[in-house]
């Protein structure tokens, strides 16, 4: 873990210095995305159209003295990472009031022009400042920032995704409510019962009038796994609630999965391979079949092959479903620790801060994920290397702001007790790894 401590230096540093990531509020009205590369710089690039959001209800003020910025990413499926295309700190001088908006205008820059009203918002990227796109992506996102605000718009259904061109579909209505609710729900600013009811039956009116509607299929496989994983602290005793919402999963996942991933041509969002075998997994699990178990856990093997970097942490769901002796344990927890023991998987926050960091949509991914490696190395008795990261989680000043930081601060305080009931004969009194029950997926995305 040499190379791992040093690297965990330059992390210790950034986190620890770094200023709060800025809030991102989620667009879905009417989101369209054109990308072309055309070879030419000053013809490549892009635009971004959003219809009349509700976040664009209350407009901000990007003129002087104020800052603002856009941004333009694609995660690209041949890397497996996220890839700035743009990033420009726009010019204040060059915003203007406009009717009830605001307009940006720069012929000669990257940002060309932006229209920025309670109607919609419409950015244009191109020219030498601009990365041309190099598709096939599993998304592109692209987002303004005014201020500490972030608006951000990411893209999966697509009419075209090649090296030449990328070009979105239009969510319908009850798509981009369902997707601007399940965001809601996971960030913790509207999940309650009867808001998640509302993303279920918005996302469920979505993929009825467009079976072809791949996001909206995945993400009603999301919010019912998870509904499953707030309701589920033992996975020897789920309740038939919490059982009917991982069947929906697993139904919904079955529909999303080809949609959104490719696996004849090995195309498209590969992360979407991942979630759909964890949650065959838990449904192996939950329900006692040990072959739907079986073929959850080949799944999940063949999603990390597919993508490492990412789908590793899919195998989480079963460490934390069986004893530390487990086969499945047995077999993964190899995988998971030579991941954790790679520099460039705690280098990764500094390089890929959306997918590692906390600048995505889990805003506290940090302080959640490095707790998790703890309560795994505590699990197989490490009482060293759960230290490690415990204390790493520990290390920000944004950490006192967690809500989960008095489980974190339990574990740093009873790890000897914590490993020692791990270690026992008796299964059923070992402690949930972080993530159980109301943890579920909040640890991460919950502001």
């Amino acid at each position: 873990m040499t190379d791992v401590r040093a690297a965990t230096l330059v992390l210790l540093a950034v986190v620890a210095t770094s200023a709060p990531a800025a809030t991102p509020h989620v667009l879905t009205v009417g989101k369209v995305a054109r990308f072309e590369n055309r070879g030419d710089a000053a013809r490549n690039g892009g635009v971004v159209t959003i219809g009349r959001d509700r976040l664009l209800a209350t407009l901000l003020d990007p003129r002087c003295p104020g800052t603002s910025t856009v941004e333009v990413e694609a995660y690209l499926q041949s890397t497996f990472r996220d890839a700035v295309l743009a990033h420009v700190d726009l010019d204040c001088t060059k915003w203007s009031a406009k009717g009830a908006g605001y307009r940006y205008a720069d012929p000669s820059g990257t940002v060309r022009a932006i229209r920025y009203g309670r109607d919609g918002l419409r950015i244009e990227v191109r020219g030498a400042g601009f990365t041309p796109i190099a598709g096939p992506v599993g998304f592109v996102q692209a987002q303004l920032q005014v201020g500490d605000e972030v608006l951000r718009a990411r893209f999966h259904n697509f009419k075209r995704n090649d090296a030449g061109r990328v070009v979105s579909r239009k969510p319908s209505a009850a798509a981009a409510a369902g997707e601007a609710g399940f965001w809601d729900a996971l960030s913790g600013d509207a999940s309650s019962e009867a808001d998640e009811q509302r993303v279920v039956r918005n996302l469920t009116k979505a993929v009825r009038r467009d079976p072809r509607d791949g996001r909206s299929h995945f993400l009603l496989a999301m919010i019912h796994l998870y509904r499953f994983g707030q309701q589920v602290t033992r996975f020897d005793d789920v309740s038939a609630a919490a059982r009917a919402d991982l069947d929906a999963a697993n139904a919904a996942f079955a529909s999303a999965l080809p949609l959104l991933w490719d696996e004849a041509h090995a195309s498209g969002d590969s992360r979407v391979p991942g979630f759909a075998a964890a949650a065959a997994y838990l449904q192996g699990i939950v329900t006692q079949d040990a072959a739907r178990r079986a073929q959850g856990l080949a799944d999940l093997r063949q999603a990390v092959e597919i993508n490492t970097f990412f789908n590793v942490f899919d195998y989480i769901p079963v460490l934390q479903a069986v004893p530390a002796d487990d086969p499945d344990f047995v077999a993964i927890f190899p995988d998971v620790n030579a991941y954790l023991s790679d520099p460039a998987t705690i280098q990764c926050v500094i390089s890929q801060p959306e997918i590692c960091g906390n600048a995505g949509f889990a805003p506290r991914n940090i302080f959640g994920s490095l707790t998790l490696f703890g309560d795994l190395f505590a699990k197989v008795g490490n009482q060293t290397q759960a230290q490690f990261w415990y204390s790493l989680a520990g290390v920000s000043p944004d950490t006192a702001t967690w809500v989960f930081k008095p489980a974190l601060d339990d574990r740093v305080a009873n790890l000897a007790q914590r490993i020692a009931l791990y270690g026992d004969s008796d299964p059923t009194n070992d402690p949930p790894i972080i993530g159980a029950g109301t943890e579920a997926c909040a640890v991460c995305h919950k502001r």
